[in-house]
């Protein structure tokens, strides 16, 4: 056969020689056309590797939920108020700020009454179903100062209440007894019926507890100095007086100890790009380095608390520095490795470090770009989830539930006319509530190549995440799945059998 005599065709008849010959499919070479890729899962029936402790939840962060509110629509915050009762167990609510007014805004009354807001949210949440949260941060203007530079303290004024000055700002060491009242209002208010609140978190986020001179936080359990309108106590020193009140109420109402479920220190847990930073750890991940200060913040917390019933942290899937070592799916993975590194502590050291639930009470995982993409975001949430689950983690409280706050996970669209419809990383936040409720069996999965597709599996289902922007088969057992980009599925086991 002369390569001459065919010309330019010559490259075609070899091609359609092979293709006769080994039947390999016309399309897939003539027309160009790369191979998917093919992941293979395998279920271990037999082999438990641990349980579900995951329970879903949200933080109000908006009055979104609330008509008349900006352009709500009546019909959209309907519709978005019956797609938590199957999705969304833990509703949790700040007690100012987060859509709230303040509940004590004026310094010369000698009780706070400001309510109606705060009953409106917690009334939201028990009509929804929802287990309810309370977390105790934020404080009447005329109780905050900030911690300067220089050794001094910046008070706020009226006009600084919703600033962010506010929010870098922890209650003066002279107005503490102040504040453990206004925390004992809220207390006696809201654990009694209808409201039956359970669930306290103490402040959120460590903020206002960054010491700028000694550049850390202010974590210790230091009344600071009292006799002057000064910024320096400790964290866990407000932690155990608020304890304490906590615990006095709940005696006072009836409500048995056990039932009452106090968490804390709830710091923010960063990570850097390098070690090139002011207090580096040795934990190291392949998407950044731990910042030591959040770290010490949780152990001496464990260490010096007066009890507690879980543990939060708050983290996202981003670098301090916004330097990126790895891909946002990677970075992920920062929510399980919290877990494990406290996990990992000695108990004996750090009591409860072994044995109280850890809980999200701020996260977010995100794309680094794309963030109108929601099938990426469902992808990246999802795999933060189902990690984070394998590790022990217990519950996550999303702080984005609709998505009028881009950037933020979302559950629904805007409550506006034509809104309140579940986004994709809904109905992956309903799959964890009805498929791997606390208690759940998880068995072992291998997955042939991991960095694509991420896998959980119950005994009789199977979660799969497809982790890249490209169509992937996905061999489960005995069928097979094909994934769209970014996309999460669910496998009934039980057919299979």
């Amino acid at each position: 056969m002369s390569r001459q005599k065919y010309g330019r065709w010559w490259p075609w008849l070899v091609v359609g020689i092979v293709v006769i010959t080994l039947g390999i499919p016309v399309y897939a070479t003539v027309r160009g056309q790369a191979a998917r890729p093919t992941v293979t899962v395998t279920v271990n029936h037999s082999l438990i590797v641990g349980h579900s402790h995951f329970a879903p939840g949200i933080t109000y962060t908006d009055n979104s939920l609330v008509y008349p509110w900006e352009n709500n629509d009546p019909t959209a915050i309907e519709n978005a108020k019956s797609l938590m009762s199957s999705a969304v167990k833990f509703q949790n609510t700040p007690i100012m700020a987060g859509g709230l007014p303040d509940l004590w805004p004026d310094p010369s009354t000698n009780e706070p009454t400001n309510w109606g807001a705060l009953d409106q949210r917690l009334q939201l949440i028990v009509s929804t179903g929802g287990v309810p949260v309370i977390t105790l941060n934020a404080a009447p203007w005329w109780m905050m100062g900030q911690l300067q530079s220089d050794g001094t303290t910046l008070l706020l004024t009226r006009s600084d209440e919703w600033d962010e000055r506010a929010y870098a700002s922890r209650i003066l060491d002279d107005q503490m007894d102040g504040w453990l009242h206004l925390v004992k209002r809220v207390a006696e208010r809201y654990m009694a019926s209808p409201y039956n609140v359970r669930y306290f978190q103490v402040w959120n986020g460590l903020n206002g507890y960054y010491n700028p001179r000694a550049d850390d936080y202010d974590y210790s359990t230091s009344a600071g100095n009292p006799a002057g309108s000064n910024a320096t106590h400790g964290y866990t020193y407000m932690y155990n007086r608020v304890f304490d009140t906590l615990t006095t109420v709940a005696t006072s109402l009836g409500i048995p100890q056990t039932e009452l479920k106090v968490g804390g220190p709830s710091p923010q847990v960063n990570t850097w790009s390098s070690r090139v930073q002011s207090k580096p750890s040795s934990l190291k991940k392949s998407y950044g380095r731990f910042d030591q200060r959040p770290l010490d913040a949780i152990k001496y917390w464990l260490q010096n608390k007066q009890g507690a019933s879980f543990i939060t942290v708050d983290a996202n899937n981003t670098n301090l520095d916004n330097i990126n070592r790895a891909s946002a799916s990677d970075a992920a993975a920062k929510f399980a490795d919290i877990v494990r590194w406290i996990r990992s502590l000695d108990n004996r050291d750090y009591p409860g470090a072994t044995s109280l639930p850890i809980w999200l009470g701020q996260w977010y995982a995100r794309p680094f770009k794309d963030w109108s993409n929601n099938n990426h975001c469902n992808a990246i949430e999802t795999y933060a989830m189902m990690e984070f689950m394998k590790a022990g983690g217990a519950v996550a409280l999303d702080g984005g539930e609709s998505d009028v706050n881009r950037g933020e996970s979302r559950l629904w669209t805007d409550t506006v006319k034509g809104g309140g419809a579940a986004l994709p990383f809904y109905y992956s936040y309903r799959d964890f509530n009805l498929y791997f409720p606390a208690g759940t069996a998880l068995y072992k999965t291998t997955i042939s190549t991991p960095a694509q597709v991420d896998a959980l599996a119950s005994a009789t289902v199977v979660m799969l995440v497809n982790r890249t922007s490209l169509t992937t088969v996905v061999h489960v057992d005995s069928t097979t799945q094909l994934l769209a980009p970014y996309e999460v599925a669910i496998v009934n086991l039980s057919a299979l059998h």
